[in-house]
């Protein structure tokens, strides 16, 4: 068949498949033959070097393509879609619009296409441009599990209209029934199917699960329609851990700790009614909270080992109370007593007490730091420190040491190493008597369960250390410039230190004292 003659060349086809050029005459421009590759758009040329051969050597004939078909359709490998290539001129397409879509649908049906199905009376034709004409349907994951737990309360004081702290409400202690409601796992719903063009049906994957976190020994969960609940396995005080929830053992005095309670030491939380009276102690791992209106007077000690302290009425220590946790304290007032936490919390003031913390915060508004010693590790907050009669007042933002921490964690590290290696060594020794354990009897059976005991110990201790090593990286990792911040006004006679940084005030000052290229801003 032939498609072009002229004084050149002649171009024609041999059975449908190959493109052959018969050179008649040199000097046709090679760049003039993409005008004959438009008008006959089923050439596809095979190769550059080829065609520039074919155009200079008179008299001899040369494969210089193939001669593709009129309509090609591709399927995806994943039969999600199919597209067309109609190889003709636009004004080809346009004279022979219907038969070509014709042709097109019946070709479409030949291949099994059903699903997807794209109406090509409304396609717009682009020459050399591929046209989709069908599209499948993805699959649609179904919705992940959703976990709820019950809201642990914002433990922060109200703040009042004039801006300043409310520290005589707060619900510090969240009192929980058995039984009660902790929090629910809507479980992983199933996806919406998809459809290739075939017509075949794709799975949809389900939802991804989610694990709850919890104390399997005061909760426990419970199937209820088409989610799981937890609920309490006995009464005591909400609690959460590392972002674990459980349900803690709970103390709760309706009165004062005193003559008829004798001092407290509980492992669990402790809520009191009343107060601590003089001399007697209160211990508890959990958190606790005082809730008498008249405040702590001369208490012995005050302590939560893992938890926070909420002492509603404040704290008249004497000179000899001690009040310590883990966490955050929260006090309306604190005078002359010791306070040792992360975070500190003061609503009033604080007079002639010793503090050592992460952070003091006492009421920016009104709030008071007047004579003592405060040492906190990143920020000192308040409203006034110390006062007209230039009583000393120590204020000291230490800083992060991360020299001194990362020498703490490579001492720990090793320890770490060397209880790992004897740990290893304990278990491949125990191992070898697990197969036979029962049949040891006597000294032999007292050896091999102290053995057993060393390695559980050894567990125990790698996950300590490792913890501790984990909260030094924190340290390091979120440490910021110590500052302190005195809003209102600080007094003569205020010692301002940041790290080793130190000066007494001599005049009135406030506003936030930092160092700057290693000098303090004062």
């Amino acid at each position: 068949m032939l498609l072009q003659e002229n004084e050149y060349f002649d171009l024609y086809v041999v059975d449908e498949v190959n493109v052959f050029l018969r050179l008649k005459k040199g000097g046709f421009p090679i760049k003039s033959f993409d005008r004959i590759i438009q008008q006959h758009p089923r050439i596809k040329i095979q190769s550059f070097p080829i065609l520039k051969k074919a155009l200079t050597e008179v008299g001899k004939e040369h494969v210089i393509g193939t001669y593709i078909p009129l309509m090609e359709i591709e399927v995806q490998s994943d039969r999600m879609k199919a597209q067309l290539y109609l190889n003709v001129t636009m004004e080809e397409f346009e004279s022979r619009r219907q038969e070509l879509l014709r042709q097109v649908e019946e070709k479409i049906t030949d291949l099994g296409i059903r699903y997807g199905r794209v109406s090509l009376d409304s396609i717009p034709f682009i020459p050399g441009a591929p046209i989709d004409i069908a599209i499948g349907k993805e699959p649609v994951q179904g919705a992940d599990a959703e976990i709820t737990y019950m809201d642990r309360p914002e433990r922060k004081p109200v703040i009042r209209e004039d801006g300043s702290a409310d520290y005589y409400e707060m619900n510090f202690v969240t009192h929980i029934n058995q039984g009660d409601w902790l929090g629910e796992k809507i479980l992983p719903r199933e996806g919406t199917p998809g459809m290739d063009i075939l017509g075949n049906e794709i799975p949809a994957p389900r939802g991804s699960d989610a694990r709850f976190e919890y104390d399997s020994k005061s909760i426990f969960e419970v199937e209820e329609g088409n989610k799981i609940v937890l609920r309490a396995s006995h009464s005591g005080a909400l609690e959460f851990h590392h972002g674990v929830i459980s349900v803690g053992a709970q103390l709760v005095v309706n009165g004062d700790v005193g003559p008829e309670t004798g001092s407290i030491t509980f492992d669990g939380a402790v809520r009191i009614l009343g107060t601590v009276l003089a001399g007697y102690s209160v211990n508890a791992t959990g958190d606790i909270s005082i809730e008498g209106k008249e405040g702590v007077t001369n208490s012995k000690e005050i302590c939560s080992s893992d938890g926070d302290l909420y002492i509603k009425g404040g704290v008249f220590g004497g000179g000899m109370s001690v009040i310590e946790a883990k966490g955050d304290i929260f006090l309306k007032h604190a005078n002359n007593c010791k306070i040792f936490a992360s975070n500190v919390h003061v609503g009033l003031y604080m007079l002639g007490c010793e503090v050592v913390a992460e952070r003091v915060h006492v009421d920016t508004n009104r709030g008071k730091i007047i004579g003592g010693h405060i040492e906190a590790m990143y920020t000192i907050e308040c409203a006034y420190a110390g006062n007209q009669h230039e009583r000393t007042t120590h204020l000291h933002a230490k800083g992060v040491d991360k020299d001194l921490i990362y020498k703490e964690i490579q001492h720990l590290a090793q320890e770490l190493k060397e209880i790992q290696a004897t740990t290893r060594k304990l278990e491949e020794h125990t191992g070898k008597f697990e197969a036979t354990a029962g049949q040891l009897a006597g000294q032999q059976a007292e050896a091999l369960q102290k053995m057993q005991q060393s390695v559980e110990t050894g567990h125990e201790k790698m996950l300590e250390l490792d913890k501790e090593i984990q909260l030094g990286m924190r340290k390091i990792r979120n440490a910021i410039p110590p500052k302190i911040e005195v809003s209102k006004e600080a007094y003569p006679g205020v010692v301002i230190q940041i790290g080793h940084k130190s000066t007494t005030l001599t005049k009135t000052a406030k506003g936030v004292f930092e160092v700057f290229d290693n000098v303090l801003n004062v």
